[in-house]
């Protein structure tokens, strides 16, 4: 068989514009297969990717270089068209195949079609009609294409205008901007999950390089820092349903809002993720844990929280406002000690973990029983412990408790009858009374002290 290469050759136009797609070209003779290739696909819109005796010869092809076309004969050693068209469509959905057939395999091309051929041509054919066909699936690719870049846009422009709500709906709720009418119509509009019956915590990631204000960042490098970080924590944090995240450009720094999880132990993801990029910004990194909210509309309060703790000099005072703690997980739950036993080695671990407990938890009605069974010691043997290190356990709560409220007191925002509830008190006259017991002042006179 050979092709009709004595008609003339119709230069076809693109009228497509420059675009250009590759063909693979099939067939177990060689004069056919060299012929085909040797035609000016250009013209046309097409480049000859390469050329292949049987089916085999395709699917290795495709594994090195796949192409937008395959055009094959039907009748093939190993594998014929009909079984490379089902292979190739399984593994390669989108690429176009058309059929070479002879008139007594037209049925067999028929049902080549039913499996997705993209068209068939018989045998012979001359270049006219076979430049006709390719000039239409040309066309018709170009449509493909064209379509999916709108959609792709429309998509694109869609999840940009959900991230632009959702960011200035969390910048706004983070500055307690939101009031409780439009709360639920805000988060609606940002695609924003949330509920009234959940614990709600702000988190706040800081370049320490930043945080001291290194000079030398320019707006370009600042830029750069806050994008990489945005895209790495919408992988780690928002893809996992962790919680949302957003970073403000002006100083990369990193705002998280979690719910009933606990934040310590999402920021150690966190910092797993982030320690590799290190080396390349050329910074440690701080991160610091607001407290517990038990309503969405006081978000603001723990994330005031979260940034008085990271802008405090004082090391201990930062641990104690939440800077990070790294988190011990048991993969079993061993005995409770107890007092009369042969304390273990490095007893003070244990006070440790339970201070990283009252920290995560003292805004709830945390007693020496429930630290205790945290820690894996009896109520007993804890208290002792608590004592060797100068004051009992209540003391120690209480300091915790005391010195959250004077941090709240500083924001004008915060109501003292708010800060009651928030610090763990459920009573407003013996709040004030503590306080004033370990301040030397009320509340109130202590806010009004540091106007």
């Amino acid at each position: 068989m050979s092709i009709n290469v004595d008609k003339c050759l119709i230069n076809f136009q693109q009228e497509a514009g420059a675009a250009m797609f590759t063909i693979l070209i099939v067939d177990d003779e060689a004069g056919i297969r060299d012929g085909l290739a040797s035609l000016n696909w250009q013209t046309i819109g097409y480049e000859i990717a390469g050329v292949a005796a049987h089916g085999l010869e395709v699917l290795a092809f495709m594994e090195e270089r796949p192409v937008d076309v395959i055009l094959t004969d039907i009748r093939m050693p190993f594998m014929d068209g009909i079984q490379l068209l089902g292979a190739v469509k399984e593994k390669y959905p989108f690429v176009k195949v058309i059929i070479l057939s002879g008139y007594d395999d037209f049925e067999y091309a028929k049902q080549a079609l039913k499996f997705g051929a993209a068209d068939y041509l018989l045998k012979p054919t001359i270049i006219e009609d076979l430049f006709a066909i390719f000039k239409e699936l040309h066309r018709r690719m170009i449509n493909e294409k064209q379509i999916e870049y709108r959609q792709a846009t429309l998509e694109r422009k869609e999840r940009l205008l959900s991230r632009m709500l959702r960011v200035n709906f969390l910048k706004e709720m983070l500055a307690g901007m939101v009031s409780s009418e439009d709360i639920e119509q805000s988060a609606a509009e940002a695609e924003f999950i949330f509920s009234q019956e959940s614990d709600y915590q702000v988190s706040i990631l800081s370049l320490d390089r930043l945080q001291k204000g290194v000079s030398g960042i320019s707006k370009k490098e600042l830029r750069l820092i806050s994008f990489s970080l945005d895209n790495m924590l919408s992988e780690l944090w928002e893809a996992k349903g962790l919680g949302y995240h957003y970073v403000d450009p002006e100083t990369a720094r990193c705002y998280f809002i979690a719910r009933d999880i606990d934040s310590q132990d999402v920021m150690l993801q966190v910092k797993k993720q982030l320690s590799a990029c290190m080396g390349l910004w050329q910074s440690t990194f701080t991160i610091s844990i607001g407290i517990a909210v038990t309503n969405i509309e006081q978000i603001h309060v723990s994330c005031r929280s979260a940034e008085l703790a990271l802008a405090s000099s004082d090391e201990a005072n930062r641990l104690c406002l939440g800077t990070y703690v790294n988190v011990h997980n048991r993969s079993a739950t061993p005995e409770p000690i107890d007092q009369d036993q042969q304390a273990p080695k490095g007893t003070h671990y244990i006070i440790e973990e339970a201070k990283k407990y009252i920290l995560q938890n003292y805004t709830k009605n945390v007693t020496l029983k429930k630290v205790a069974e945290n820690v894996h010691v009896t109520p007993n043997y804890l208290s002792a412990l608590f004592k060797e290190t100068g004051e009992n356990f209540i003391q120690y709560l209480t300091a915790l408790r005391i010195e959250q409220a004077k941090m709240l007191l500083k924001d004008p925002r915060n109501k003292i009858y708010e800060i009651v509830e928030m610090v763990g008190y459920s009573d407003p006259a013996y709040f004030s009374a503590t306080f004033k017991k370990y301040v030397g002042k009320t509340p109130l006179e202590y806010r009004l002290s540091m106007e």
